[in-house]
């Protein structure tokens, strides 16, 4: 849908078009920000500050409002940092010359051009047909696991999806936020389902005295929450799976081609410890927090290959792009 819009926009030239699709882009964002709001307002206001849900003494409200509040920080923090955080751009060392986009055109076989630059970078993946992977909007060569979306109208660096409840594309720069904001929305509706239990047993059967749009509110609310604790949990597991894995979404669906040897579903496997560490850094405390931890810099990634081969020529430009890749990823000549 976003796509055909976007298409007859490009069609009429309508900078106004542009600005009303923009806009709408927003919607899924803020219907998502309003539920929170509402769910903080039923569960923090009606059930703990309004007195109608009495629970015996003050203490368990504190308690209740104080580990929902954090959870609720944290939640809001991982989701803001996730729709904000800006994706790092490829680096130049990627992008073709005018020289080299000369020759891309000029020459009867595109792919001796791509695999001649191609052999001074750090890109060990190829198309399925085993081609270079290239991108002729942005007219650079991709680093591994570097794709482009139509919806952002760039490569974004080890994209796993574009998702519209953020506006952005999740990937390498902003992954680590996106799946705490999955786990911290699924522990603040397990929270809201367990200390909420009791008084919505209470406002069902009408053994308290509520507000009748309130009651109405609490229920609806606490199913909602239900609902949202499964979906969210469902996510949430999937996406711990592809940490594990050492995967994005994208290479779940089709595994990455190496240059001469076919899918390789393992391609990035280095153990379950190392995989987690990959995008929540070494630190186990600091990566259970909405901070920059991720290891490498979004161009390089090491691979249980790199213990046998030497995949990088050893060149100056090379040394370049590698400079702050991890040292298994670097050229032999560098570790």
């Amino acid at each position: 849908v976003h796509h055909t819009m976007a298409i007859r926009c490009s069609h009429s030239g309508g900078a106004l078009c542009w600005s009303v699709i923009r806009v709408l882009y927003w919607i899924p964002v803020l219907f998502a920000f309003m539920i929170i709001l509402w769910g903080y307002y039923v569960y923090a206001y009606v059930l703990n500050i309004s007195g109608q849900f009495p629970k015996g003494s003050p203490l368990i409200n504190v308690l209740f409002l104080a580990v929902g509040h954090c959870l609720l920080f944290l939640q809001i923090a991982s989701y803001v940092r996730t729709i904000a955080t800006k994706h790092k751009d490829i680096p130049d060392e990627f992008a073709l010359s005018n020289e080299q986009l000369q020759q891309l055109e000029e020459a009867e076989d595109s792919q001796t051009v791509l695999i001649e630059i191609a052999k001074t970078l750090p890109v060990r993946t190829r198309t399925i047909s085993g081609t270079v992977r290239y991108c002729t909007i942005c007219e650079h060569i991709k680093p591994d696991r570097c794709h482009h979306c139509s919806m952002c109208k760039r490569c974004v660096l080890k994209m796993d999806h574009h998702c519209p409840w953020v506006n952005n594309c999740v990937g390498f720069s902003n992954y680590k936020y996106f799946v705490l904001f999955l786990f911290y929305t699924f522990l603040l509706a397990l929270w809201f389902c367990i200390t909420g239990l009791y008084d919505v047993i209470r406002a069902i059967k009408g053994t308290v005295e509520v507000d009748p749009t309130e009651r109405v509110m609490v229920i609806f609310c606490y199913f909602l929450c239900v609902l949202f604790g499964f979906s969210t949990s469902s996510l949430f597991g999937y996406h711990m799976y592809l940490v594990l894995s050492n995967k994005t979404t994208l290479e779940a669906t089709q595994s990455p081609m190496v240059q001469n040897g076919g899918h390789d579903k393992k391609l990035y496997w280095l153990g379950y410890k190392k995989n987690l560490q990959q995008v929540f850094g070494t630190q186990y405390l600091h990566g259970l927090l909405p901070i920059e931890t991720s290891l490498g810099n979004g161009v390089c990634y090491p691979s249980y290959l790199d213990a046998t081969l030497n995949l990088f020529a050893s060149t100056t430009r090379n040394r370049a792009v590698s400079e702050d890749c991890p040292e298994e990823t670097r050229p032999l000549t560098q570790v």
